[in-house]
């Protein structure tokens, strides 16, 4: 019979504990078109669509979905206008207030395009939150090249948001502040000390186009997590056991 060494970041079904490639082969594995049997009978008496975890009893199933299904956090044009004082300040900046000992922050950048054919990603606007999902940073960036599109339909921007936008020189600094939290670089570089780990989906991309760059061992990029990939056209949803 042949070995796998599965890893504990791979998904595994709660009724036949077959390992899963990814969150994706999982889901086909219970509900999917051509569903295992038994598998999907527990799933939909017991189970969880959305962390896809099987309980003992669908009375507990109920009591864990109040917690999973966590509610939506405060858009942050509130959050910018209670703290700017008015609904019309597009530039605001917003600098919050980090615990000392929170460990990471996760940040997410849109891009507005740039060059002739408007395909050069420009880094418009920064948004970091802590593990608690607290407003940490939040600012409009002062463009590093001239705009040719804002591609307002996906990132909500038009040039009116950039007038008053932070120069690029602070959000390096503001960001370089928040993730290595009093840290020197050398020992950042070695063992991490206070510095905070930073989660994101394509950090590589978001942290070049702020002129940025940070620890591998400090990431974590979901963009690069194989659980949350998706699988190959094959679909093969269980390894050999």
């Amino acid at each position: 019979m042949k070995t796998s060494y599965h890893s504990v970041h791979q998904p595994k079904c709660g009724v036949c504990e077959k390992h899963c490639k990814s969150f994706e082969s999982l889901r086909e594995h219970l509900t999917g078109p051509l569903p295992k049997g038994n598998c999907s009978k527990m799933f939909a008496e017991k189970g969880c669509d959305l962390c896809m975890k099987i309980f003992d009893s669908s009375d507990a199933a109920s009591t864990h979905k109040e917690a999973c299904r966590l509610p939506p956090p405060v858009p942050i044009a509130t959050i910018l206008s209670d703290s700017a004082g008015s609904q019309n300040k597009m530039s605001s900046s917003f600098n919050g207030c980090i615990a000392a000992d929170s460990k990471a922050v996760a940040m997410d950048c849109e891009m507005v395009g740039g060059g002739s054919d408007e395909s050069v990603d420009i880094c418009a606007r920064v948004c970091l939150v802590d593990d608690a999902e607290n407003l940490v940073f939040h600012a409009y960036v002062q463009p590093a090249s001239p705009v040719t599109n804002y591609r307002h339909e996906v990132t909500g921007l038009t040039a009116e948001h950039l007038q008053d936008a932070m120069p690029l020189e602070e959000v390096q600094a503001k960001i370089k502040e928040i993730l290595y939290n009093g840290e020197i670089l050398g020992r950042v570089r070695m063992n991490s000390g206070k510095a905070r780990l930073l989660v994101g989906h394509d950090l590589e991309h978001d942290l070049e186009s702020l002129g940025l760059s940070y620890p591998d061992h400090l990431l974590r990029d979901t963009a690069k997590y194989p659980p949350l990939m998706k699988t190959n056209l094959l679909h093969h949803s269980s390894w050999d056991t």
